[in-house]
């Protein structure tokens, strides 16, 4: 590998992303280390630990319009109403492996894992600090580069798994890809084994011991682990530090017992969301909007609830159909990003519960039900499994509308080639052309 899929994508990447029409310089951070800087205390390990969350929060990742942007807008929520036309690709299904977003996405989710394993390498190694400061910062950077893998695999299928900070260009020759189920597998792993390094104490903008509880319980749901996945919920759901909060006052609040982990930002590091979502006339560019169907939903006082504050209908008559999401609306761009929020535990239970070998209904009703009062919605009733299951993703659908949900669950539980017909080998993206061409090692996915 030749520095598969680092070197290659990543000079690639950069200069995609400087010569985009749309993008956006962000400083760096004074407390942030690059994968290049030197660790030799705990200073610099701390330093080069929130590099890690640097890049996990950057515009290429999670930060706002490359990788985020994808996932949008191939599922049915958003729609795109904006000018480049590289984004469309995704509304339409047509990605190919030429595709800028998928280059650079793909090289900065495998630039977040290699400056996680630059903190894991040399922090493991120090001997200036505790053992407990550095099991720390070490099951931190462990997390983020699990949800590295994790965002990999469910959006690429099958792909390397490289646990070394790299050093060299042909470090990691012969590397073949790993199987996404056995990534799953994986990922769960290492999770388990730093969990007891994390720390207790409720923390919405870190990584923390509820931060794990809430990934393990979505792995084991996409691993259809079911047992496990309401296990873990469970700990969310009963930890009185999180609660469904109301959806306006989430909207408004940071931080609010709603989250389990957001990402943070600044004047200095901004997320760039809202540049994509609001209208010209607050500062944006309007790429891309909620579709008429899910603005429907949302209207409906039966279905959307109190969720209708997430959009705005700015339509004239000259312009119909005019829709701008409101979830991240600050002109100071320091929105949060919502990695985890409790809402979704108890949507993961419900589920878990439903597709058990033995279903548990009444559990499950529970839970659906507890979100919907929340937003103002009146109880599902129906005692058959099937329309629990379909209330379940519908009701998955309105609570995470403008958050990165809708396109994974429908793949995750086989429902993407009906619900937006669409092919099964379009339900994952190709990888990057020109990491194909660079590693003789990967293997393009199918029919692309």
């Amino acid at each position: 590998m030749k520095r598969k899929i680092y070197y290659a994508s990543l000079i690639w990447g950069l200069l995609l992303i400087q010569t985009s029409c749309d993008s956006i310089l962000n400083q760096t951070p004074a407390n942030y280390v690059s994968d290049s800087g030197i660790i030799v205390d705990e200073a610099s390990a701390e330093a080069a630990l929130n590099g890690v969350y640097h890049r996990l929060a950057a515009n290429e990742y999670y930060g706002g319009g490359i990788f985020n942007a994808a996932i949008y807008l191939s599922g049915d929520n958003v729609t795109w109403t904006g000018s480049l036309n590289y984004y469309y690709d995704y509304n339409t299904h047509q990605y190919g492996a030429d595709n800028q977003l998928l280059s650079s996405a793909w090289n900065a989710i495998y630039s977040t894992v290699n400056q996680a394993n630059q903190v894991i390498d040399k922090v493991t190694l120090l001997n200036n600090v505790s053992n407990t400061q550095k099991m720390q910062i070490v099951s931190e950077a462990t997390l983020i580069r699990s949800l590295a893998f994790f965002d990999l695999a469910r959006t690429w299928g099958n792909v390397p798994l490289i646990r070394e900070a790299t050093s060299s260009p042909t470090q990691f020759s012969g590397v073949k890809q790993t199987d996404a189920k056995e990534v799953y597998r994986e990922v769960i792993t290492d999770v388990t084994n730093i969990y007891g390094g994390l720390s207790a104490i409720t923390d919405r903008a870190h990584v923390s011991k509820a931060t794990a509880d809430a990934f393990l319980a979505r792995v084991y749901l996409y691993s259809e682990d079911w047992d496990s996945a309401e296990k873990y919920a469970t700990r969310l759901i009963e930890n009185t530090n999180y609660e469904l909060v109301d959806y306006p006052t989430f909207m408004k609040q940071k931080q609010s017992s709603e989250s389990i982990w957001e990402l943070t930002y600044s004047s200095s590091f901004q997320n760039n969301h809202s540049y994509y979502w609001l209208s010209s006339n607050n500062g944006g560019r309007h790429e891309w909007g909620p579709s008429k169907e899910l603005v429907k939903l949302l209207s409906d006082p039966l279905i959307g609830g109190t969720r209708k504050v997430l959009y705005s209908d700015l339509s004239t008559a000259q312009v119909p159909d005019y829709y701008v999401g409101n979830l991240y609306y600050r002109s100071t761009g320091d929105d949060p990003a919502y990695l985890f929020r409790i809402s979704e535990q108890y949507l993961i239970r419900a589920e878990a519960r439903i597709k058990k070998s033995t279903p548990d209904v009444v559990g499950a009703l529970v839970d659906l039900n507890a979100v919907r009062k929340r937003s103002g919605v009146p109880d599902f009733k129906s005692q058959h499994v099937s329309e629990i299951i379909q209330a379940i993703e519908d009701e998955n659908r309105v609570e995470f509308a403008l958050e990165p949900h809708r396109w994974f669950d429908l793949v995750r539980t086989h429902r993407a080639t009906f619900v937006l017909g669409i092919k099964e080998y379009q339900t994952i993206f190709p990888i990057p052309y020109n990491d194909i061409l660079a590693d003789p090692d990967l293997v393009q996915n199918e029919n692309y």
